[in-house]
């Protein structure tokens, strides 16, 4: 029915040592009967049967059911896995306190798919002696009762397999004893695995005791019976231990030469009682039966249990749950718990809030973000600058250099945005200055700044398609040159002046951009030939108040209606 092989799980941590938990197990299950797995604390007791039940994922090995390998499973698969053979009974019972019996017990059949009628649950709670209780709700029941509710609610899906994670640890002994001798009526039919630290519950009721420690198995045993030795005179000697006599049988002068000699191995006081209470507690200790066989363990031999091969009988049952009950168990959260509802919802919003938050963080891309917000903003052109940043220890900061770019560093930005560019070159790696200006009074420098960011090299066909105007030519030689429309600015403000410090065209003259062609300029100590002025299309007019000697306030003032 069920087998493990090989089964390895490892828990790991984020902070701390690997824990395994399970090394390397491998175990085989018969079609019934009961099985108690013991162990310390940390055995890997409750992960093994974590792993049987599909609650848990196994490292390496596989699990094997009804010939059907779980190896590829996904959750779905062993969810339908436990809804089709398996019944849990969890040591908290996990009984809905808002329903009743028998509504706990209907919402099991409705994830079976099947009706919830007052037949059926009845006759499941008479499996489990609790015939009548089905109107009764879970806080009128003793603690043995709702465990036993716990077990007709895994008996729903008539399981081929129960699985029962400590169904006795909050249990008084003898409400312990009623669960276990339910469990055990179920094991003549069903394959019941049990665990469990009482190692005495565990010898009074288990056909098979699998024990572990630090995820090894060290014991594996199963019962047998010791069939006693019967003498003709009526006597049975079971295990040279015991002496077994039946009701109302008379004794001979060969039973009594019998009893003699058994006596003579005795090297204490020997006890003959025909106390029943006594002698019943000697055949429970002594795991003496009705027939007068002794009860022991001896090692496994899996060898005798077989294990289906053909998988075709493996079918899964997928489980689902009306829309109408799932209603009432999250109302009745909200009617029963209302403030731990409130907090969850509230801490929920914020973890997701937050998760976000983090999500947009995690994937925010400056440079991609940056060239998007140019595009949606339409601006067609844009220069970029490289700096380098350097700590200064002895003043504790970072430091900026500006430097050039090189081809490397442009075609790694070619790669990146797939968008072409323009070297731009400048010989003294800091602003330059145009040349050649009269004088720029009663104008802001903010505007009429002078500065040239360096040299590009264009044909006039590239720069129409980024449609710009030249007036004029295009320069042909290195000493010759055609400037901006906003650095004609400057020459219309405060005039132009010739290399030899003579005014040759004054600001309220120069007009037009002829009246500059073939004029020469100096930018860095070289002289140029003014052939073209270019039209970038450059809106001038957004700038105006930057342009005269505005106070500051009345421009502080306009920043911020700007804004």
């Amino acid at each position: 029915m069920l087998e493990i092989r090989n089964v390895t799980k490892i828990y790991r941590p984020k902070k701390g040592v690997p824990v395994t938990a399970l090394a390397g197990i491998s175990l085989k299950f018969p079609d019934r009967g009961m099985v108690f797995i013991l162990g310390k604390s940390g055995s890997g007791k409750s992960t093994l049967l974590n792993i049987l039940g599909g609650l848990d994922q196994y490292d390496t090995g596989e699990v094997i059911i009804k010939g059907k390998s779980s190896r590829d499973f996904n959750q779905s698969d062993f969810d339908s896995y436990r809804n089709t053979y398996i019944g849990f009974i969890f040591q908290e019972y996990n009984i809905l306190e808002e329903f009743t019996v028998g509504a706990n017990i209907g919402l099991a059949l409705n994830l079976q798919g099947r009706e919830a009628t007052s037949e059926l649950i009845n006759e499941i709670l008479e499996q489990v002696d609790l015939a009548g209780y089905a109107d009764r709700k879970p806080n009128e029941l003793s603690i043995g009762q709702l465990q036993r509710v716990a077990i007709a609610r895994a008996l729903v899906k008539n399981p081929e397999i129960i699985m029962a994670d400590e169904p006795t640890g909050a249990l008084d002994s003898k409400t312990g004893k009623q669960v276990l001798d339910t469990l055990k009526k179920l094991s003549q039919t069903k394959l019941v695995i049990i665990v469990s630290h009482d190692r005495e519950f565990a010898e009074t009721y288990a056909d098979r005791i699998i024990e572990l420690a630090d995820g090894k198995i060290i014991s594996d045993v199963e019962r047998y019976k010791v069939e006693a030795e019967k003498t003709k005179q009526g006597i049975n000697v079971i295990d040279d231990n015991f002496l077994y006599i039946k009701k109302g049988y008379k004794l001979s002068v060969e039973d009594i030469e019998i009893i003699n000699q058994y006596l003579e191995k005795a090297n204490q006081d020997v006890i003959i009682s025909i106390d029943n209470r006594t002698n019943e507690q000697i055949r429970r200790v002594a795991k003496i039966d009705e027939e007068g066989y002794r009860e022991s363990f001896k090692q496994t031999d899996e060898t005798k249990i077989i294990t289906p091969q053909d998988a075709n009988n493996f079918k899964l049952i997928r489980s689902k749950l009306p829309f109408f009950s799932s209603l009432k168990i999250g109302a009745s959260g909200l009617r029963v718990k209302p403030v731990r509802l409130f907090f969850t919802i509230l801490l929920s919003f914020i973890a997701f809030t937050l998760f976000g938050l983090a999500d947009t963080m995690g994937s925010y891309n400056k440079i991609n973000t940056s060239v998007r917000s140019f595009k949606d903003a339409n601006i067609q052109n844009l220069s970029f600058t490289k700096h380098i940043y350097q700590y200064h220890e002895e003043w504790n900061t970072w430091l900026s250099y500006k430097t050039g770019l090189d081809n490397k560093d442009i075609s790694f930005l070619k790669e990146k945005l797939a968008i072409d560019f323009k070297p731009v070159y400048n010989p003294s790696n800091y602003y330059m200055k145009i040349g050649n200006i009269a004088e720029l009074e009663n104008v802001r420098p903010d505007y009429y700044s002078q500065k040239v960011s360096g040299f590009v090299e264009f044909t006039k066909e590239e720069l129409e398609s980024l449609g710009f105007t030249i007036y004029g030519n295009m320069p042909t030689e290195f000493d010759q040159i055609a400037i901006t429309s906003y650095h004609f600015e400057h020459y219309d403000v405060g005039g132009y002046r010739s290399p030899d410090g003579n005014i040759e065209i004054k600001s309220d003259v120069l007009n037009n951009y002829n009246d500059l062609l073939n004029k020469t300029i100096e930018i860095l100590g070289e002289k140029y030939t003014i052939t073209g002025i270019i039209d970038t299309k450059f809106d001038s007019n957004r700038y105006e108040l930057l342009k005269t000697n505005t106070p500051t306030h009345d421009l502080n003032y306009y920043l911020k209606y700007l804004e």
